[in-house]
């Protein structure tokens, strides 16, 4: 995941960098907690380290399935998914998609109600999104559905 966004994750960990040494120079923190706070709190925790989870969860979970033989992963500009190869049920196809949304909204909710980080918790919870029909993981939720 991380090598897909490598661009972003340099931009704004440069910054940071730049913030830190300002912050060394003189002594003032406010640029490097506004860096922190908009920029790569964000980007690396919220955005990439949410889809990481996100996809690994789904290749824990096709890992346990004896009928997958490959999982490959595919990279697009705005995306990136694992797709299996082999056969599923269609309780496995559920299992699996539901894998990805629930890991993060699992850390999401803990995130929220314990109190330790609220905007991390809600990049988190947004994955619940994507099993909406709209989304790959919403649509082979659907297909498995219909395939029972």
């Amino acid at each position: 995941m991380a090598t897909q966004v490598w661009p972003l994750l340099a931009f704004v960990g440069v910054l940071l960098a730049a913030a830190l040494v300002w912050f060394a120079l003189s002594g003032d923190r406010v640029l490097a907690g506004l860096t922190w706070a908009l920029l790569f709190k964000p980007a690396a925790l919220g955005l990439v380290a949410s889809f990481a989870l996100h996809e690994s969860a789904h290749v824990i979970v096709l890992k346990r399935v004896r009928t997958v033989t490959h999982i490959a992963v595919e990279r697009t500009m705005w995306r990136t998914s694992v797709i299996p190869e082999g056969n599923m049920t269609a309780r496995q196809t559920r299992v699996v998609a539901l894998a990805g949304p629930s890991a993060c909204v699992i850390v999401g909710a803990f995130l929220l109600l314990s109190g330790l980080d609220r905007s991390l918790a809600w990049w988190h919870l947004a994955h619940i999104a994507f099993l909406l029909p709209v989304f790959g993981d919403g649509r082979a939720l659907w297909r498995s559905f219909r395939a029972t």
